[in-house]
Formats: structure tokens, C-alpha cells, sequence
């Protein structure tokens, strides 16, 4: 498996939701609100969090995870054939299982970045024109 900007497997007991995705930068970002964004004062913590997923090539996620569980994929049934990547280019991205512990997603992708300042997708945010 590629080396990660994370150690797997994460546990999150916090509530998590996409919060950002770009076809064209094939970015995917999961939030969990803190009380410094605006609009969720009275979230249950302080700061925010993003995990952000980096050139994502497929992925099936859920609206809302209570809690964020991301783990290296062990069985790749629901993912084969989904993303078509050349045997030559594999070994360039990692096969994530991302759960709540009851129903299961996955997400392919070249790398998984976790942000515990909540900053990470506001500066990423910023860049894409709206």
C-alpha cells in the first residue's frame, strides 16, 4: 500500500459529512463542523476537522458518519472494475474503507490528509473559483 499522510487505521467520535468535492481536482474533503464555523456555534466541539482525500478516483460515501472510521480496504469485491487503473498505475493509490461502523463506503485515492484545525479544506475552499 502507498505511504499515507495519515496512519490508518482513524477513529473519529465525532460527526463527519462531505463537506467539499472537485471533479476537477478530484478532491474530496469530510468535515466535522466545530463551533468556530459559522452557523454550528453550538457544535459539540471546539474545533473542526477535515480529512481530505486527494485524486480520487471512485468512491461510495454515506451523507453523515457517527463515527469516522477509515481503514486500509481489505476486501476489494465492491471496488473491482470500478475504476479502471492499469495494472502499472496501481500501485500509485490506496483502497479505503470509510464506515460508521454499521454501513460500509470505500474511497480510492492517492492520499488521505487529516487536518485537526479545521483549516486544511477552509484554505483548500478558497482556492477553487466559485
Amino acid at each position: 500500500m502507498r505511504q499515507l499522510n495519515a496512519d490508518l487505521p482513524l477513529r473519529f467520535e465525532r460527526t463527519f459529512q462531505p463537506w467539499m468535492y472537485t471533479a476537477s481536482h478530484r478532491t474530496l474533503v469530510l468535515r466535522s463542523h466545530g463551533r468556530a464555523d459559522p452557523g454550528h456555534e453550538s457544535a459539540e466541539f471546539a474545533e473542526a476537522i477535515d480529512v481530505m482525500f486527494v485524486n480520487v478516483i471512485a468512491m461510495s460515501t454515506r451523507v453523515r458518519y457517527r463515527p469516522l472510521l477509515i481503514a486500509a480496504l481489505s476486501d476489494l469485491t465492491e471496488v473491482e472494475g470500478f475504476p479502471e487503473v492499469p495494472e502499472r498505475l496501481r500501485a500509485g493509490f490506496v483502497y479505503l474503507s470509510v464506515s460508521d461502523g454499521t454501513h460500509d463506503g470505500f474511497v480510492v485515492c492517492g492520499n488521505l490528509q487529516v487536518d485537526t484545525t479545521g483549516e486544511l479544506g477552509l484554505r483548500w475552499s478558497a482556492r477553487i473559483p466559485s
